[in-house]
């Protein structure tokens, strides 16, 4: 027998959440359950993933590969030999056939389903989680908190800014119109006249949300105005694109 290491368990997880492992897999699994923590942990975050998919309403349906492989399966099984009277041969092939094809379908839905979820699921704990460390850094004795209005081209999008003594700044900007490919986000610190020193770049999701850690120039950190404009994807030097969002100068 073939030894298992650490992925081989981890594979079989995702099924022990759909309890699709026959009873000396789960027997081998369990042990190895029984003895690491990692493992426990994410098999109760797949189920918990799991039970919410049981919940869901939302209709899925194979992929075009899945389909693929149906057909494929229906005309590998259609070629077994004739070795029983014609009618009795039909009914067992296509009953063989109907009786896979269910169960392919029922186990892709189930499993598009379940990574669709749980990505949906990573998501949300993601943002919780940036969301906690913008807290923390706002609660912060000497943090400032900076809030970026919208112009023109930048709709109705909002975004706040909050950074330490030290420089350490986050962003978290709300309904931002979306880049095209090979575009981002860059913030800027404006000091005065002086030109503009570039930070980070993001991307915002599907919903318009993005979030953005830097380290503020030292130059910026009495007195600055910040800025964002959409550059190319890897960020410029100096900015080339019209203003989305902009702050007041902060004393």
């Amino acid at each position: 027998m073939t030894r298992m290491v650490h992925e081989d368990y981890k594979e079989m997880i995702p099924a022990r959440a759909l309890s699709a492992l026959d009873a000396a897999e789960a027997r081998v699994l369990n042990d190895h359950l029984s003895e690491c923590d990692e493992c426990r942990l994410e098999l109760q975050e797949w189920e918990a993933t799991a039970a919410a998919l049981a919940v869901s309403t939302k209709p899925m349906e194979p992929s075009p590969e899945v389909r693929e492989r149906l057909l494929n399966q229906i005309r590998n099984e259609a070629d077994v030999p004739n070795v029983v009277p014609f009618r009795s041969a039909t009914r067992n092939i296509w009953t063989t056939s109907f009786s896979a094809i269910a169960a392919v379908i029922i186990a892709t839905v189930l499993i598009v389903g379940l990574v669709t979820v749980w990505r949906e699921n990573r998501d949300l704990r993601d943002r919780l989680r940036r969301s906690q460390e913008f807290v923390q850094l706002v609660n912060t004795p000497g943090s400032k908190v900076a809030e970026l209005s919208a112009t023109e081209v930048g709709g109705g999008a909002t975004a706040k800014l909050v950074y330490d003594n030290n420089g350490r700044a986050m962003l978290m900007a709300d309904k931002l119109p979306h880049v095209p490919e090979g575009k981002a986000y860059q913030l800027w610190f404006i000091v005065g006249n002086n030109p503009p020193m570039p930070g980070k770049t993001f991307v915002p999701d599907n919903a318009g949300q993005g979030t953005l850690t830097d380290q503020m120039p030292r130059a910026a950190l009495n007195a600055a105005v910040f800025a964002i404009t959409i550059e190319p994807a890897g960020g410029v030097p100096a900015p080339t694109g019209p203003i989305y969002l902009r702050s007041s100068a902060i004393n």
